[in-house]
């Protein structure tokens, strides 16, 4: 049976490997192999009100978080000054890939990874994420930080391209905004 808190006690270990994402990413790969069992334990913790309240576990050198996105819903740009393990559980996470040249954003790439992938970000990597399906998805993302206090994030006005400090709770109003313009074009 799939525990929660040994998962996270493991990822926890990683981090005295010396490529600490390499070994989360074979810890999400296990742990997203019974996809029932790890989402049961997720949902066991009861609902989250917003991102922060939905961090499975923080510290200064790691954070779990349960990622699920509802149909339509579209990030901006951001970064996370870390290195990132997304696994995907259920449904699909495309991410757009960016590089900032000379103050612009570029949009570089996209790779959608789909139930049962699992992929390492680098920690300077510029990326949205989106959920393009009429169902909700379902990720887990592991991060080598702190991700709600890392230092140096940037995140990047979806209507002027300009980066911003990451702000949490901007973010989630940016969210809100162009997750609400997608789908009122997709209509027209």
């Amino acid at each position: 049976m799939f525990s929660l808190e040994k998962f996270i006690a493991d990822c926890q270990q990683a981090l005295e490997d010396p490529s600490p994402e390499q070994t989360v990413k074979k810890l999400v790969q296990e742990a997203i192999a019974d996809p029932a069992a790890f989402k049961a334990a997720i949902e066991a913790r009861g609902k989250s009100e917003s991102i922060a309240d939905a961090i499975l576990f923080r510290s200064k050198e790691l954070t779990v978080l349960p990622v699920s996105t509802a149909p339509g819903m579209m990030t901006p740009a951001h970064d996370h000054q870390m290195w990132a393990v997304i696994g995907i559980i259920d449904g699909v996470e495309p991410n757009d890939f960016f590089l900032e040249e000379d103050g612009a954003l570029e949009k570089k790439s996209t790779k959608t990874f789909k139930a049962g992938e699992v992929a390492v970000l680098k920690g300077k990597v510029i990326h949205a994420i989106s959920n393009p399906l009429d169902v909700q998805c379902y990720a887990i993302h592991v991060y080598g930080g702190d991700l709600v206090e890392q230092p140096g994030r940037s995140m990047w006005n979806p209507h002027t391209f300009k980066r911003e400090p990451y702000d949490i709770v901007k973010l989630s109003q940016y969210v809100t905004e162009i997750s609400e313009s997608s789908a009122a074009n997709a209509l027209d």
